[in-house]
């Protein structure tokens, strides 16, 4: 991914927690019928040894009928990629436009690409623990918690018959956060109130992202 300096994001905390706000990812592969693609929500996890070194691995599962894991390439590498949706950049929103008229438009997002190995996990405690986990970080923000014990044990081993999880150990990283942090802070002022003004849920969670980002970011 060509990422700018200026966009490139090296906090490790900042891309983790975006992870976690957006765990629905873009999985490619490599296959022996050309690349595959599929889209599953997946979590981050760190496991600490005893050398207190730190192993780093993203947990989901497939459908067993999934032919991106059936007809991957042995030892091939695969691509991760998380990503908001975003939001279009209009020039109008600059006061620099209105002095110069040397504005264009711009999209603002946040993407982040991870190379990994996939490692394969059938057993059915592995399983269960891989939906335990993704459950309890989805199901945070309800009143009425929902968990595996609420479902028939029979029925659950059932559903588990029909997927295999994976583990991807993250061996590079590569985050771009596009967030308005090239432009003066007037221009950035400029982006948020129009934002603002849209009045629309993207338009408002922009706004914010926008506004936390770049009071961290020196100008």
């Amino acid at each position: 991914m060509h990422t700018p300096s200026v966009f490139c994001e090296e906090d490790f905390d900042n891309i983790i927690d975006f992870i976690a706000a957006k765990p629905l990812a873009t999985i490619i592969a490599q296959t022996s019928n050309g690349i595959e693609a599929c889209h599953i929500p997946l979590f981050f996890y760190e496991e600490h040894s005893d050398s207190d070194s730190k192993k780093r691995y993203l947990y989901g599962h497939f459908g067993r009928k999934n032919p991106i894991y059936l007809d991957a390439l042995v030892d091939s590498s695969w691509l991760i990629i998380f990503q908001d949706t975003g939001h279009y950049i209009s020039p109008n929103w600059y006061p620099s436009k209105a002095k110069t008229q040397k504005e264009v438009p711009t999209w603002n997002y946040q993407s982040i690409h991870i190379q990994s190995r996939i490692e394969m996990l059938e057993d059915s405690d592995t399983l269960k623990w891989i939906l335990e986990t993704m459950t309890a970080q989805q199901e945070i923000v309800s009143e009425n918690f929902w968990s595996l014990e609420d479902a028939p044990t029979a029925y659950i081993d059932a559903m588990c018959r029909g997927i295999i999880g994976f583990r991807l150990t993250i061996d590079s990283i590569q985050a771009q956060f596009i967030l308005s942090q090239n432009k003066t802070a007037e221009n950035i002022a400029g982006v948020i109130n129009g934002l603002e003004l849209l009045n629309t849920k993207d338009a408002a969670e922009m706004a914010v992202t926008v506004a936390n980002h770049n009071s961290r970011v020196p100008f």
